[in-house]
């Protein structure tokens, strides 16, 4: 994952442009997508052939729905061949990513304990408390017994926090490779700017975090905002016509510009 070099005014320079800046939807896509552009291993076929047959009939369920499908050839086009654009992505759309992981960690690793049924019918209100009370046994641990030097024996807390929470070394080399890190500096958002603006995308009920994805794309100069999320369809035009931003829906449009 590269950093931009970012203007004093706070725009993507020049020779990274065009640049397509991705909401968290598409982000996360692509972050499932890691390791689906790699071709299969023998230990990967030796591992299917040993497994219960119904996992690879879901898995072939899965694999079925075109639209991964064609995120997974985003990352192999950006991963292995020349690209003619960037795909960027903000500090928001990161913390977005943040939050649909520990919620989706905590999911699967809950319904291997407990089962599947039961965790679903907890809230995401409920998941939240959850993840609270596991960070705060997990300071109260680190304070009652510190790891000592050279120590690799981990607990169950210490193992629950490392599968639920990012690890910025292991997300920018596997899940985020091949993407843009940009910093958003100098980014004002006044009152007069936003009755003149942004009135209009709360007007089409467009969430604060989807206006906040138009508002930065167009801060950072990016040519495209991609979102696989209906809102920014039905805004679409509004955006363009506010900010001559393109909005990219779909997997094949990003494929198109790329």
């Amino acid at each position: 994952m590269e950093s931009a070099l970012i203007t004093k005014t706070g725009k993507i320079k020049s020779q990274f442009l065009p640049a397509i800046y991705l909401d968290s939807s598409v982000l996360i896509d692509y972050w499932m997508a890691e390791g689906m552009e790699l071709p299969e291993s023998e230990v990967d076929e030796l591992i299917k052939k040993n497994e219960p047959p119904h996992l690879q009939v879901v898995r072939d369920l899965l694999k079925s729905e075109t639209r991964i499908n064609k995120v997974i050839e985003i990352r192999k086009k950006l991963l292995y061949e020349e690209v003619k654009t960037n795909l960027v992505v903000s500090p928001l759309s990161l913390l977005e990513l943040m939050e649909w992981n520990a919620e989706a960690a905590f999911k699967q690793i809950a319904s291997e304990a407990s089962g599947a049924i039961s965790v679903q019918k907890r809230s995401k209100k409920q998941i939240a408390d959850y993840l609270k009370k596991a960070l705060e046994l997990r300071k109260t641990e680190i304070k009652e017994r510190p790891k000592k030097q050279g120590e690799i024996i981990s607990t169950g807390l210490e193992i629950l926090m490392m599968e639920t929470w990012l690890n910025s070394s292991f997300a920018k080399a596997h899940g985020l490779r091949g993407l843009l890190e940009v910093d958003i500096v100098n980014f004002d958002l006044s009152f007069g700017g936003t009755w003149k603006s942004s009135s209009a995308y709360a007007y089409l009920q467009l969430g604060i975090a989807d206006i906040m994805h138009i508002l930065l794309a167009q801060h950072l100069g990016c040519k495209y905002i991609a979102s696989f999320d209906s809102d920014f369809a039905r805004a679409r035009n509004v955006i363009q016509e506010e900010t001559e931003i393109l909005v990219l829906n779909s997997p094949e449009e990003i494929l198109n510009i790329l």
